[in-house]
């Protein structure tokens, strides 16, 4: 859930006028749905887009092919959720989609 939040926070992901309003209204959301699909979904495609990005702008700078290398998919989502977990802490994020299953 952090890393959609995330998501959005940043404009990577953009959902519908009704989807926003469910998750800024803190409504459930309900597990396999088409709305918590689209999130799961946008989600692991804007991270692995991130990670050709990232790979590409270390590419750029010269990095150390053993550096290119290390960025994945994993670290990069790992990497989105501890900050999404300190922005929330400051109280900067919009909610989370609510969801109960657990996949998450």
């Amino acid at each position: 859930y952090r890393v959609p939040q995330l998501l959005r926070h940043v404009g990577v992901l953009r959902y519908s006028e009704k989807l926003s309003s469910k998750i800024d209204n803190m409504e459930e959301i309900e597990a396999g749905s088409a709305d918590e699909l689209f999130i799961r979904a946008g989600t692991v495609v804007a991270v692995d887009r991130l990670v050709v990005e990232v790979r590409r702008i270390l590419q750029d700078t010269n990095a150390a092919q053993s550096k290119i290398d290390e960025v994945n998919a994993v670290l990069l989502d790992w990497h989105l959720w501890q900050i999404g977990e300190r922005l929330d802490r400051d109280g900067t994020l919009k909610p989370h989609h609510r969801v109960r299953t657990i996949f998450y």
